[in-house]
């Protein structure tokens, strides 16, 4: 062991400045170090000095007695780091393996694996110690991943760890990483489990317990394993637990085998076990289960046949033995076999002839007995030549005799990707036989080219021909070319059409096939695929059509014109000239050698100035002026005598087509025009027209030209003539024709589009292929309108139009089913531009598609003369139809598209509805009638119809409302009030209503609120209006509806001369009620000013000319706050009144009293009222008189001191919101802005919600205002102005909800505003502390938390720390910030004076020093003396000299200088205590800290004195 730890220190000693510097980097990392090591090294002293003797230096050397329990491979481990290179390979591998592995040394991993490979050359010394799967499975350090690595490269040399060998799914999982378990060597040899399975076996079982049939069979294949090679593949157990185990078994016994009949006996019975899983597979067993045939056929394979089966009496083999009863009654569907098989006895008991099944066999034709079946011993018909093996279609004997014989020829092989098989099969079969070599080379050549274009898609075939061609001499650049168009073409196609691969190819096959055999047309149509699938790849490789790539590409369509002798394709030329790309386009032109025409042709596209330029340098070409000319060759055919007798004859006359269709008109012959429109001078009109005439019956025919006076054959056919006889064939719908004709002689005329279409809607019922001809007629027809369209088209697009749109009106009309209109109705809505009004057909398909399936069909004249009037007409009709049909959903929708009010489909609905239940009795309920006046409302408001008829149906509604008994009476009038109410609701959403008739219908309303209320009265209930709105009642009930619906606050009603005091002197003028009404109104009345509705009471009183006091001292009050009316000019009433009052003010002052508030309740003014101020007391004095009214004078009075404070009018502030004018109240900073405040909310009734939140805006904005140096001086004492914001929270009487307002306001602060959030945080506080609001209080500690960690604390804000400990007060909660000031040094701010008046603070800061700094005594004493807290001081004194005294007298007497240095240290240790407690010594207890201490002095003192 000590050479060892030499061995170590020699090691380790190098580098021990290293290791120094990596320990005070280390040490680096702790955040909190040591500060004072003073107790450690006193202990380490203690150790080391036990003889008496002290060291005088630091630097001691201790002994790693620990060192000792180190066990062998701990001490490789450790030297292991030290070693270098060449001393490895004398290491202990399972140390070194752990080094390298934790490491994750990859390199060196690798490197000793393969040295430990068997196949590895050694060359001289190793360099690694021997390496073994135990290692490396036990002492593995490294990741999963690599550990994942170093097994698999251990794998691949055949080196499977132990725990993956016990665990056959592992072995599994890693054989797959490596190629799987079929290759060749096996890559397990040597696999053994505990039980003594070998791989084969282990494998077997694993595909037998996870059901891999198909895994097995290929493996068992794969290793030719047999029960002879592999004896589990026998095992019966098996057998027996998986029937498709004996079955693959035996089936492939039966293939190693297959002349051995039992072979097949035995598979047959495995394949009867799958089927009959229940019994034992044997023969008896399948004619139990009913499966006879297969009984039968299995006997056909068993030794010796069926007879030796039925004859047998062996016991031993009971799987072939059957029982003769058994088989005779299976046998009994079948009774030809039972009478084969079990023959009847004769009379004597004499058997007849033996007739075996092959008896019965050879009268069936096919089948010969004596050749066939020789192989079975049973067969007693056989021949002696007859084969005595079991037959198979590779028999050597059947195959010489019966097979065909064919030879695979040299396509078969290049079919196969084989050219050089094909090459040698073409040599050997037909090449050296034939006489004529070069032909016959040739001939293959051609059949390789279109086998290549065939399969142009499969590769392997392609560059097989390819090849081929090569090996034969001929050229391949034509196929390779081709098969390269081919797939360019291909890929687009199928990019458009994903779904149609195998179409797309066979197209494309078939017109490359065309294409070898040199048709012209097919070569133009797979030039301009190509053409298009070349355009299109470069727009997918991002290619510029112009660029110099592009052109390259360009080269395999410059090579597929040339090798089929095409004229050159001039799209590249096109594009070239569309960009203006002069260079690219020469470059081309001369690269390909084009012909001076098709240049000059393209010249067209480009702009005029290069245009021009380059026809000038073209004009000097060579090539353009040899070309300028040459004969044209012309073609004829033979015709009859007849024919050409006419043609001699024509070509006589001026103008030999006229003379043509004259001769095609006499004999109606329409060839005559088809050649006649062959001239250059013809007449396209004229020829198509006489072709079409030639071409019918004699009726049509007739009708077609009976608008021609002259001769028909003279006639000159024009336009007009086209439009009768497109107009007469449509109508007899002879579309066929017009489309021939104008197929041969128009054929690029839109016309024929739409005649297509026409045929496809209306004789073939295709309107999907309709839809696509309209598109197409569409198109041209626009290309024409621009002028993009063909040049030849010398129709007038104005004619176009014309026929095309006589035909679509003829085929609305010729629809014969209102299925055949709604379909071209959807197509020709689908369809834009249409000549047909577009959005009129959309709307008649639109109709047509809502009544389908109803028996209301659309008129059809509206199809021809259609416009928006007759459309709304039709629409009315249907309308009216609909409704009285009872379809009203329809009706809505009809209503909707022809933009035609809903109103009346509406009301009728309702009014259905409403008869529909008082025909089923169910409305005399009043809860049914209160339901469907509110659903009639909500479907007036979802169907938006109009207000006036909403408001007529509810009046109509209200005038019929039927009544009985009294009881009977109040519900019918509180019905009537509802409908009434419903019908000035929506009489007020009309804009341009009359305002008479509104207020009309309220004073209706008025009447049946006056009946109700005396009806009320009279009965005893005690019901009236002023309960039902003090207490609101939960259920649904008329009023709580009319309430809902009420438009009493409309302002076009509480206009301003409602308030006036004009006009209601009514005393002396006759009332219009009776008594008992006049009570009823004066007590609605009173509710009426109770809830502070002033404008409407003042309304009713105007509606009845009804006197009320309280209304006209309400609206005296106001007028005279705001100035309307002088205190002089009022009523002598009110005169009187004031003066009564001021005349009792008067008299309190002289007796100098405080003036009555009595009649005020708790009223509190804005103000001290003044005695000078007339008007304030004229208020006092109408507010003590009014009875009902009195909060609404209280706001008068209110808003009037507000304006007088504030500086403006009454009418200025009672306009403003009352939001606003607390917001004012608030901002004012006012001294007595709270007691405002509280007043103008205690009369204006603002809600806490409300208040709250203006009270958070206010306390935050002056927060930020203080902070900004904004507004008032900042105040210095936070506490105060805490004070003074708290009175502001306490406005609101919910001050929960102040506080989660002051919250909510913390997100919108600023962020570097910490002042303000922690002032808010302490505000929310005080409000969730005055409700005890825990959930409150948890939020604003939490929020808390998170500005002290995230925002004081990194930004060294320890003022507001302590603001916000202080002000929150919550110590226990808060312990936290004692914790940072005390780290950070500052925690004698927590001493400050005044900080704390409360006198919390310090008891929670004694009780922190207790609790988390026990032995901070110094502290504990500095806040003790801050605080005076003189008893805690000397308290503490007394226990630590108590502590002094007993250290002094456990220490040893080691002589003067230690005494005097003790008693030195206790002097010091309390002197400056004791100068503190002189300061204060009137404050210590006398008769005990005093005596304590100088008794603990003197004791002190005499120590000191003994010791010297």
């Amino acid at each position: 062991m000590i050479d060892f730890v030499h061995q170590v220190e020699s090691l380790y000693s190098e580098s021990f400045q290293e290791n120094k510097e990596m320990q005070s980097l280390s040490s680096v990392k702790n955040w909190r170090q040591e500060q004072d090591s003073s107790k450690h090294l006193a202990t380490l002293e203690s150790l080391l000095d036990h003889d008496g003797r002290r060291v005088p230096s630091r630097e001691v050397r201790v002994m790693l007695n620990w060192a000792q329990w180190w066990d062998e491979l701990l001490r490789d481990l450790i030297l292991l780091p030290r070693k270098q290179g060449q001393g490895l390979a004398t290491c202990n591998p399972e140390a070194l393996w752990m080094h390298l592995t934790a490491q994750h040394d990859w390199l060196k991993i690798t490197s000793w694996i393969e040295e430990c490979e068997p196949n590895h050359s050694s060359c001289g010394q190793s360099k690694w110690p021997p390496l073994t799967a135990s290692i490396v499975d036990q002492n593995t350090l490294c990741s999963g991943y690599m550990r994942n690595d170093i097994l698999n490269k251990l794998a691949r040399n055949g080196i499977f760890v132990l725990s993956e060998l016990e665990d056959f799914e592992l072995l599994l999982q890693r054989l797959v990483s490596l190629g799987g378990v079929l290759q060749n060597p096996h890559p397990v040899p040597k696999y053994s489990t505990a039980s003594g399975l070998d791989f084969h076996a282990r494998f077997v079982l694993h595909c037998l317990e996870h059901n891999l049939q198909y895994m097995l069979y290929t493996y068992l294949d794969y290793y030719s394993l047999t029960p002879s090679n592999c004896p589990i593949l026998d095992d019966k157990e098996l057998h027996e637990a998986h029937p498709w185990f004996e079955f693959l078994v035996q089936c492939r016994g039966v293939a190693s085998n297959p002349r051995d009949p039992k072979m097949i006996f035995q598979a047959s019975l495995a394949n009867a076990q799958i089927l009959i899983p229940s019994n034992q597979a044997s023969v008896s067993s399948m004619l139990l289960e009913g499966r006879t045939l297969l009984a039968l056929a299995t006997t056909m394979y068993a030794p010796g046949g069926i007879d030796q089966v039925l004859q047998n009496e062996d016991t031993e083999k009971p799987l072939k033995k059957v029982d003769p009863q058994l088989l005779k009654m299976a046998l009994s569907p079948y009774p030809k076999l039972r009478a084969a098989l079990f023959p009847p006895c004769t009379s004597h008991g004499i058997l007849p002839s033996d007739i075996s099944l092959y008896h019965l066999v050879q009268s069936l034709v096919p089948f010969d007995p004596s050749k066939l079946f020789g192989w079975q011993s049973t067969n007693t018909l056989a021949v002696s030549d007859a084969s005595s093996d079991l037959p198979h279609f590779s028999s050597p004997e059947l195959v010489n005799k019966y097979a065909i014989m064919e030879r695979l020829d040299f396509l078969y092989y290049l079919r196969h990707g084989r050219p050089s098989f094909a090459f040698g099969t073409f040599l050997v079969q037909q090449l050296v036989k034939s006489k004529s070599p070069k032909q016959l080379i040739q001939q293959a050549g051609n059949e390789a080219f279109l086998l290549g274009l065939s399969f142009f898609n499969t590769p392997s075939v392609a560059a097989a021909c390819v090849c081929f061609l090569e090996l034969l001499g001929l050229s391949s650049l034509k196929l390779r070319v081709d098969i390269k168009v081919a797939n360019m073409i291909f890929s687009y196609r199928t990019r458009n059409e994903e779904s149609q691969h195998n179409q797309i190819r066979e197209s494309l096959v078939e017109q490359l096939m065309r294409l070898a055999d040199g048709e012209k047309a097919a070569t133009e149509e797979v030039l301009k695929s190509l053409e298009e699938a070349f355009w299109d790849s470069i727009e997918h490789q991002g290619i510029k059509r112009t660029s110099s790539d592009s052109r390259r590409q360009w080269s395999l369509v410059m090579q597929f014109c040339k090798l089929h002798t095409t004229k050159l394709s001039t799209s590249y030329l096109k594009e070239c000239a569309k960009s203006n790309d002069w260079l690219q386009f020469i470059i081309q032109a001369q690269l390909y050698s084009y012909k001076p025409d098709e240049v000059t042709s393209v010249l067209e596209g480009f702009a005029p100035v290069i245009q021009h330029h380059l026809m000038l340098a073209l004009e000097k070409s060579p090539l353009l002026h040899g070309a300028a000319g040459g004969p044209e060759g012309s073609t004829g055919s033979r015709h009859a005598d007849g024919l050409f007798q006419i043609l001699f004859r024509c070509q006589e006359g001026p103008s030999a087509s006229c003379h043509l269709l004259a001769e095609g008109l006499r004999d109606h012959a329409p060839i005559l025009s088809v050649l006649a429109a062959c001239f250059p001078e013809a007449d396209i009109i004229h020829c198509l027209c006489v072709w079409i005439i030639t071409s019918v019956d004699n009726v049509t025919r007739s009708e077609a030209t009976k608008h021609i006076q002259s001769s028909v054959e003279n006639h000159k056919w024009d336009l007009h003539d086209l439009s009768l006889i497109w107009k007469v064939f449509l109508r007899k719908q002879k579309c066929q024709t017009l489309i021939r004709g104008f197929q041969l002689f128009l054929k690029d005329s839109p016309l024929l589009h739409i005649l297509e279409m026409y045929d496809l809607c209306m004789n073939c019922k295709k309107y999907n292929e309709a839809k696509t001809k309209l598109d197409e007629f569409q198109k041209l027809l626009t290309n024409l309108k621009s002028g993009d369209g063909p040049a030849a088209s010398q129709v007038p697009v104005q004619w176009l139009e014309s026929q095309a749109l006589f035909l679509l009106e003829l085929m609305l009309q010729q629809c014969r089913t209102e299925y055949e209109l709604g379909k071209l109705l959807q197509l020709l809505a689908a369809t834009d531009d249409l000549l047909l009004a577009g959005p009129h057909v959309k709307k008649l398909c639109a109709l047509s598609e809502i009544l389908k399936g109803s028996s209301v069909s659309i008129n059809p004249s509206m199809l021809t003369r259609f416009s928006p009037e007759t459309f709304q007409n039709e629409c009315r009709s249907i309308l009216e139809q609909l409704q009285e049909k009872g379809m009203f959903s329809l009706a809505r929708k009809v209503a909707v598209l022809a933009e035609l009010p809903a109103d009346s489909v509406v009301t009728r609905e309702i009014l259905r509805d409403l008869h529909l239940l008082r025909d089923m009795g169910e409305w005399d309920q009043d809860q049914i009638r209160i339901k469907f006046w509110k659903k009639c409302n909500d479907s007036f408001m979802k169907n938006s119809i109009s207000s006036q008829a909403a408001s007529d149906f509810f009046l109509n509604q209200a005038n019929v409302v039927v009544e009985s008994s009294v009881q009977e009476k109040i519900k019918s009038i509180t019905e009537r009030h509802l409908l009434l109410t419903l019908a000035g609701h929506w009489l007020a959403k009309d804009v341009s209503m009359a305002l008479d008739k509104l207020e009309e219908i309220e004073k209706e309303i008025w009447i049946c609120r006056i009946t109700q209320q005396t009806l009320s009265a009279d009965e005893g209930s005690g019901r009236s209006r002023c309960s039902s709105c003090a207490a609101v009642n939960g259920d649904f009930t008329f009023d709580n509806l009319a309430k809902e619906f009420s438009f009493s606050k409309l302002p076009a009603l509480n206009t301003p001369n409602y308030l006036k005091v004009e006009g209601l002197e009514f005393r002396e003028c006759q009332q219009t009620l009776a008594g008992d009404e006049e009570a009823a109104l004066r007590f609605l009345l009173g509710c009426l000013l109770d809830e502070g509705s002033v404008h409407e009471a003042s309304r009713v009183c105007r509606y009845f000319h009804f006197y009320s006091r309280d209304v006209s001292l309400v609206l005296h009050c106001r007028a005279l706050a705001s100035g309307e009316a002088d205190l002089d000019k009022l009523h002598t009433d009110i005169q009187a009144l004031v003066a009564a009052e001021k005349t009792q003010e008067s008299s309190a002052s002289q007796q100098s009293r405080v003036p009555s508030t009595s009649s005020l309740e708790d009223w509190t003014h804005i103000a001290d009222p003044s005695l000078d101020d007339q008007i304030v007391l004229s208020l006092k004095a109408l507010t003590d008189e009014c009875v009902h009214g009195r909060n609404y004078c209280r706001q008068v009075l209110c808003l009037y001191e507000l304006s007088k404070e504030l500086n403006c009018s009454y009418s200025e502030m009672s306009a403003l919101d009352p939001e606003k004018v607390l917001r004012a109240i608030l901002s004012s900073q006012q001294a007595e802005r709270c007691r405002r405040a509280q007043a103008f909310i205690t009369t204006q009734g603002l809600q806490p919600e409300t208040v709250a939140e203006l009270v958070a805006k206010e306390v935050v904005q002056e927060l930020l205002a203080s902070s900004e140096g904004k507004g008032q001086k900042q105040v210095s004492n936070p506490a105060a102005e805490s004070q003074a914001f708290l009175q502001l929270a306490k406005l609101c009487q919910d001050h929960t909800l102040v506080g989660m307002k002051l919250l909510e306001k913390i997100s919108s602060v600023p962020r570097g505003e910490l002042s303000c959030i922690t002032e808010l945080l302490i505000l929310a506080h005080n409000c969730f502390s005055l409700t005890c609001h825990m959930e409150g209080i948890t939020r604003v500690l939490q929020a808390a938390r998170l500005l002290t960690d995230e925002h004081l604390a990194p930004n060294d804000e320890y003022g507001l720390m302590v603001r916000l400990l202080t002000g929150i007060g919550r110590y226990n909660e808060m312990t936290y910030i004692f914790e940072l000031l005390h780290e950070k040094h500052y925690f004698e701010v927590l001493m400050r004076k005044k900080l704390d008046p409360s006198g919390t603070l310090k008891t929670a800061l004694l009780d922190y020093i207790k609790r988390c700094r026990p032995g901070d005594s110094e502290k504990h004493n500095m806040i003790a003396l801050c605080f005076s807290m003189c008893r805690e001081i000397g308290e503490n004194h007394e226990a630590a000299a108590c502590i002094q005294l007993k250290l002094i007298e456990s220490q040893p007497w080691e002589g003067r200088r230690a005494g005097e240095c003790s008693c030195g240290s206790l002097h010091c240790s309390v002197t400056p205590t004791d100068v503190a407690l002189a300061g204060r010594g009137p404050h210590l207890h006398p008769a005990v800290h005093l005596p304590a201490l100088v008794g603990l002095f003197q004791g002190a003192e005499v120590l000191a004195v003994t010791g010297m």
